[in-house]
């Protein structure tokens, strides 16, 4: 065995690890796409009619994609991010995680481009 496969986990990996688990797990059993988009809306703030615009308007919102005005709704940015994870969990087959963090990356810079710094 060499010195890395006997090196310990911090605290902050086995979080980040115990996160990614669950979520994934939480995404196989949601039962498709519309609940699992309901939930994770919900998990973020949105409620209701918002939390299943995630579902029914998830192309429309990526091909409308961001504006300005979008990039500083609190809800609307975020609800931008959750569907461009999904398109990423599907198109690249990464964790939630990883496509989530992506996504606030895209968001970020679109929104720069546009002269709204979030």
């Amino acid at each position: 065995m060499g010195e890395e496969e006997n090196k310990e986990l911090t605290e902050e990996e086995k979080c980040r690890i115990a996160w990614e688990v669950a979520l994934d797990e939480a995404l196989r059993v949601c039962g498709g796409r519309e609940e699992a988009f309901k939930s994770l809306g919900e998990l973020l703030g949105l409620e209701g009619e918002e939390a299943n615009d995630l579902s029914h308007r998830a192309e429309e919102i990526l091909e409308r994609g961001l504006t300005k005005e979008t990039c500083y709704d609190f809800r609307g940015i975020r609800r931008w991010v959750m569907v461009r994870a999904w398109d990423l969990m599907e198109t690249a087959r990464i964790p939630f995680r990883e496509a989530i963090k992506r996504a606030w990356v895209e968001a970020k810079q679109k929104c720069a481009e546009l002269g709204a710094y979030v």
